[in-house]
């Protein structure tokens, strides 16, 4: 009796260790008996993240247009000054860099960045302090040093969209402008009329000169503004890093004739770094962009040039807005941001600003957030490309297959970044087979999709190197490995 009683008890406590192994690691059996039904087919495509293959560093491409501060209404009682103030989750991204292109919304508010805002009678002496209106700026822009941004300031004027044209006209006298630039450089790096020692490197000159919004004058012109103001503002700081055009148009005839524009009488002229704008529905686009830039630069002597993306977002076409603000706001949207920043990642790019961050512009524009605040699917790209950024190395990670983007960094753990970008209304999921070399076992994997546009994680062990993915179009998925 007391032998059968034992071996009761044993079956008893073998089956509850059986069923507790069963509950505990159902997730990791799933896994396998999926591993066990695919590995035999041979249809499935292979890609291989190999962690063991560091092919350089992550590059600093999640930066924006305009500070996290904006929305400007001067009255203390209306909800404070700025109807949006994103400095936590610019901070949450670790945005990099923050461009202060068109701070000037809505345009006319004669306060922010802008030439003209900050030096508004040019008949004025520039070494005179008083000539100066410093402080609107000022707070705009130690919102972004608040924020842990460094700091892209566009030396020009924000686009003119009323048809005045009032800032965008060549100035009378191209080295008093200069002269003005100086100064305003000195107030913000050097301490002088009252400022600050912010340290910014990267001073650009204008923005599209070929856009009649931008520029009235001619192309020649403009070539002699940027001779005139690039090669002073060099001599005086030749520690900072002075170039432009931010050119929208870059085909190559354009970008030809600026950088001939810069020899053209005899002299060479500083250009740090040359930046140019994309607007597309093709990710693919910005590394195709990318490698013909280099190209021109390098063929034109400028191989020490930095190639800038500074300004970047979806349009299929610009007579159909609407079209782009719904798809910039959708999981799709998220999509693309991430297929872009993996395309750029692995293109000639040195740095790049998503367009575009400000209150005025949200609900068209930005992909990461609305006009309240409230964040969006594109919040969650650029917040796994951040991770990307802050592991540090890139690794190699093969591609091939139409619409798919992947790129994988190790550091003190491993990441890999995945989307599945493909516009078509019938566009069909895809299933891989993701290889890993040298990476942790033990997966995280966060998705974002028309179902979980604020992202979903599951935790896998993958024992056999590898896992079967997959991918829904329009989704982006995060995996960490540890």
């Amino acid at each position: 009796m007391e032998k059968s009683r034992k071996i009761i008890i044993a079956a008893a406590l073998g089956i509850l260790f059986i069923g507790g192994l069963g509950f505990l690691f159902r997730g990791t059996l799933k896994v396998l008996a999926m591993e066990v039904v695919y590995f035999s087919r041979g249809d499935i495509p292979e890609i291989t993240a190999d962690f063991n293959d560091v092919t350089g560093d992550m590059k600093a491409l999640h930066g924006i247009n305009n500070g996290p501060k904006s929305g400007y209404t001067g009255e203390e009682e209306d909800s404070g000054v700025w109807r949006l103030d994103m400095t936590k989750l610019y901070q949450e991204l670790h945005i990099p860099m923050v461009r202060t292109h068109d701070a000037e919304y809505p345009y006319g508010q004669d306060k922010f960045v802008d030439i003209h805002c900050i030096f508004p009678d040019m008949s004025r002496d520039p070494e005179d302090p008083s000539a100066y209106h410093f402080e609107e700026t000022d707070e705009y822009l130690a919102a972004i040093v608040e924020s842990g941004a460094q700091i892209f300031f566009r030396l020009g004027e924000s686009i003119d969209h009323s048809g005045e044209n009032k800032y965008i006209n060549p100035p009378e006298d191209y080295t008093k402008w200069a002269q003005v630039c100086e100064h305003i450089i000195r107030h913000y790096n050097e301490g002088w009329a009252d400022g600050f020692h912010y340290g910014i490197v990267y001073w650009e000159i204008w923005n599209e000169p070929e856009n009649i919004t931008m520029w009235t004058g001619s192309m020649e012109q403009f070539y002699e503004l940027y001779r005139t103001t690039a090669r002073y503002l060099k001599q005086i700081y030749p520690e900072l890093k002075i170039g432009g055009c931010a050119m929208g148009s870059v085909e190559e005839e354009p970008v030809v004739q600026f950088l001939q524009s810069l020899k053209a009488d005899g002299k060479d002229t500083p250009l740090d770094f040359f930046s140019w704008h994309t607007y597309t529905a093709d990710p693919d686009s910005y590394a195709e962009r990318a490698a013909s830039i280099r190209e021109l630069l390098d063929e034109n002597g400028y191989e020490d040039t930095e190639s800038i993306l500074d300004e970047w977002n979806y349009i299929e076409s610009w007579n159909d807005l609407e079209q782009a603000a719904q798809m910039i706001h959708s999981p799709a949207g998220a999509a693309f941001i991430a297929a872009g920043l993996i395309s750029m990642q692995k293109s000639p790019v040195d740095l790049a600003m998503y367009y575009d961050g400000q209150h005025a512009l949200a609900d068209l524009w930005c992909g990461l957030y609305d006009s309240e605040g409230r964040t969006e699917p594109g919040y969650y790209a650029f917040s796994f490309y951040d991770r990307l950024y802050r592991l540090g190395s890139q690794v190699r990670m093969d591609e091939g297959i139409d619409y798919f983007y992947c790129c994988a960094a190790t550091g003190e753990k491993d990441g890999i970044l995945l989307t599945n970008f493909n516009p078509a209304e019938d566009a069909s999921s895809v299933t891989i087979r993701l290889k890993i070399n040298g990476g942790g076992k033990r997966a995280a994997i966060t998705r974002i999709n028309d179902r979980y546009v604020d992202g979903v994680t599951t935790e896998e062990r993958w024992f056999f190197n590898h896992a079967v993915l997959e991918i829904q179009a329009g989704e982006v998925v995060y995996i960490e490995l540890s």
